[in-house]
């Protein structure tokens, strides 16, 4: 680690300078942009005290979106979580867990595989609502359900089809023991769900789903990490700069698309006469997590966009690859206020606390009281 730090501080470029003042913030759990930070001496950055190796898809954790996040592993039928320690993930626990019927990455509608990748859980299906919306059959997902967004936008590209993706328990929990049962959701019991939910945000909390849970040394990590938040940082820099062949280089030139302005020939045009306006925006971002899974990286933040004539804050998603020479290459962007406060009440935010914010008790029996009841007589 040291070596690595006496490398970065050999170069002399203003670029590495402000890479360096990233990393010196990797300690404080969130990526800040050079635009908001104070002359102050660098710190090297260190890893929290932990002998193991490091989960290869979570390189950098934030306070805000990624206070914990869901590792599924399809293979040992583990749910793992993991939660924000300075940036670092820290595993809290893991649950057993059920997933779809045949294995192997979903493709289309019906093949009952679950799907590999990163998704936000964007609602919360309780009990009742799936008895009201699917009589009978809603009793299969016991207390409840949390949708996840499959397809997303990289699914998308990849022309992968199908839906209704959810985490949910089960009224037969014996499905769980069986490992490969369900038409493609994850599943897990009853009472680990309502666990599960006290760490969940909706249009917040990821949930990541591998076949194999991968772990990295640490400096092979670091190495990783760090290559990914210097082409973030350089993107971000480009934009600024309104430097359109440098900013445009950072698009995957054949997998690219925007939903409004299509491939890169049609969002070049846009940017271009964006860029031409008179004034430099400022583009500061924080907040930011770094997922890798399924070929490509989830790069999640907020941003904070100030021109002259238009101030705005979000959450952006950049989906990225790799190309031939293993440079990120940005496939997909998105830019929504869903998950985001506004500064008022970011500013009077206390530290994530785990609650039962989903159901008004932990108790099986006043969840599902039908469901309870009929397994006592039975």
């Amino acid at each position: 680690m040291i070596k690595m730090i006496s490398r970065i501080f050999s170069m002399t470029n203003q670029r590495t300078k402000v890479l360096l003042n990233i990393s010196a913030t990797l300690a404080v759990g969130y990526f800040i942009s050079p635009l908001l930070q104070t002359a102050k001496a660098i710190e090297v950055p260190t890893l929290p005290n932990q002998t193991q190796a490091m989960p290869a898809p979570l390189l950098h954790l934030d306070s805000y979106f990624t206070h914990h996040i869901l590792v599924a592993e399809k293979a040992t039928h583990t749910l793992y979580l993991f939660r924000n320690n300075d940036s670092y993930p820290e595993l809290v626990r893991s649950y057993h867990m059920a997933t779809g019927e045949r294995s192997g990455d979903k493709l289309f509608e019906g093949d009952y595989r679950t799907p590999e990748g990163t998704f936000f859980f964007t609602e919360f299906l309780p009990h009742q609502q799936l008895v009201d919306n699917f009589g009978d059959e809603g009793l299969i997902y016991g207390v409840g359900a949390f949708v996840m967004n499959y397809p997303n936008p990289v699914d998308r590209i990849r022309q992968k089809t199908g839906g209704g993706i959810w985490l949910h328990s089960t009224n037969d929990e014996t499905r769980i023991d069986k490992g490969l049962d369900s038409r493609g959701c994850i599943v897990t019991a009853n009472k680990h769900l309502v666990d599960i939910s006290k760490y969940i945000e909706l249009e917040r909390t990821m949930i990541v789903v591998v076949e194999n849970l991968n772990w990295l040394s640490q400096q092979a990590w670091l190495n990783k990490r760090n290559k990914l938040l210097e082409t973030v940082e350089d993107w971000r820099v480009s934009w600024e700069e309104q430097n359109i062949p440098n900013y445009i280089s950072f698009y995957h030139k054949d997998k690219f698309h925007d939903a409004r302005h299509g491939g890169i020939e049609g969002f070049t045009r846009f940017k271009r006469a964006i860029f031409s306006r008179p004034g430099n925006p400022e583009v500061n971002i924080t907040d930011l997590s770094l997922i890798v899974a399924n070929n490509y990286a989830k790069v999640n933040f907020r941003q904070d966009y100030r021109a002259p004539n238009l101030t705005d804050i979000g959450r952006k998603t950049l989906y990225m690859v790799q190309d031939t020479y293993y440079d990120w290459k940005i496939v997909s962007e998105n830019w929504t206020k869903r998950g985001i406060k506004n500064e008022e009440e970011k500013s009077e935010q206390l530290a994530f606390k785990p609650s039962l914010r989903f159901f008004q008790s932990s108790e099986l029996d006043e969840i599902m009281p039908i469901f309870t009841a009929s397994q006592e007589t039975n």
